[in-house]
């Protein structure tokens, strides 16, 4: 018993976890409905326990290693992601009012590039390359190498390299954002 507790010494507990992760829940939550209120960023914190708690997600994928550290490529990361949509969304809006650009849609299929083959790495991979406008995440193929996510982009020539390349960047972020660098 004390062996057990010497070696849980230092590690946050499931609670501790779900309050951690709460946290940018709450500031997702509190950016969203453009209130910065106190009440409010409480409200979305509260919002952000039931949700952490009502998915079963307790933070085994999760480290709290080095917190600002994880915060500042959460910030980071988010900052890429907005750049990204925002670039995306101006080509897209292009392609739509100009008639003349050609599209090419088609699908691709971009490693996730996470060796640990976490199905939170696979999804939050797959989110990033779905909230960018013209491309979507349709389905994953997982064969031991790794898992492949199969994308569908408006012009597919020019997406299949950018994929690989943005995945490497969203990895390294991600895995920052989840203890693991």
């Amino acid at each position: 018993m004390a062996a057990e507790n010497t070696a849980n010494r230092g590690k946050p507990s499931g609670i501790g976890k779900r309050l951690v992760m709460a946290l940018p829940l709450a500031l997702g939550w509190t950016i969203y409905t453009a209130q910065p209120t106190p009440g409010n960023l409480l409200l979305g914190y509260i919002f952000g326990i039931a949700a952490v708690s009502a998915t079963s997600f307790h933070g085994d994928s999760f480290r709290l290693k080095n917190p600002l550290r994880q915060l500042y490529n959460l910030l980071i990361y988010t900052l890429y992601m907005a750049r990204e949509v925002l670039l995306a969304g101006i080509d897209v809006a292009r392609i739509i009012l100009s008639p003349s650009l050609p599209i090419k849609p088609g699908l691709s299929r971009v490693a996730t590039q996470d060796s640990t083959q976490s199905e939170l790495i696979s999804a939050i991979s797959a989110h990033g390359i779905t909230i960018t406008p013209g491309e979507l995440v349709v389905d994953f193929d997982e064969s031991p190498a790794g898992v492949i996510m199969i994308v569908h982009s408006l012009n597919i020539e020019e997406a299949a390299q950018a994929l690989a390349a943005d995945q490497q960047t969203r990895l390294r972020r991600i895995l920052g954002i989840l203890g693991y660098d």
